[in-house]
């Protein structure tokens, strides 16, 4: 299997050279219109939900629209810092949730009206962007004050084990990198270091 990918930054818009803007912590990145393309594609697919979204993924995705050399872009990205590219192990996930925070896009909008279990999030008078389940719900609600990914996986672990079920902050970042995938790919969230 091919590591994980997440794109990390806060999208600013296109200057008058036309390059794309990204602002990571409090430093701003330029890029080209190849390398804004292959991360733009970092955020995965919508269809995809909570499943795992590789580097192969963005690299075919990025070649079916036309992006040449992809590969290489992905490390150039990795290498700013506007990539996290996550081993397939626990220490290596562990790492990422512990360098990195989630900020969140948009407003809830209450529970969906044709899903009483969902909680819709969008632009008041726009529409909904994303319908999300409990668990997404509350990373999407919460995520944002914790300092770090890592910080959610363990509030969610101390929350399960209060319900009778051993979790470990391990155990429940696998289902944290899936929700996070889910409100990354529908733009309701988005990564950048923490600290």
């Amino acid at each position: 299997m091919s590591a994980l990918v997440f794109p990390v930054g806060h999208y600013g818009g296109v200057r008058d050279d036309q390059t794309q803007v990204i602002r990571v912590g409090w430093k701003q990145h330029r890029i080209d219109e190849k390398a804004f393309g292959v991360w733009v594609m970092a955020h995965g697919l919508p269809e995809v939900g909570k499943g795992q979204w590789t580097v192969q993924d963005v690299v075919e995705q990025s070649e079916k629209a036309g992006v040449e050399d992809a590969a290489s872009q992905v490390g150039a990205l990795a290498d700013l810092g506007l990539l996290a590219v996550v081993a397939d192990n626990p220490i290596m996930a562990t790492r990422f949730a512990q360098g990195h925070r989630m900020d969140v896009l948009f407003v809830g909008l209450g529970n969906a009206p044709d899903r009483l279990d969902g909680h819709a999030v969008g632009i008041p008078g726009l529409g909904t962007a994303a319908v999300l389940d409990p668990d997404c719900y509350e990373l999407w609600q919460w995520g944002s004050v914790a300092p770090t990914v890592w910080h959610s996986c363990e509030v969610r672990a101390t929350v399960t084990a209060k319900l009778g079920q051993e979790a470990s902050p391990v155990d429940a970042l696998a289902e944290i990198l899936g929700d996070l995938r889910f409100l990354i790919a529908h733009g309701c969230a988005y990564l950048d270091v923490a600290g």
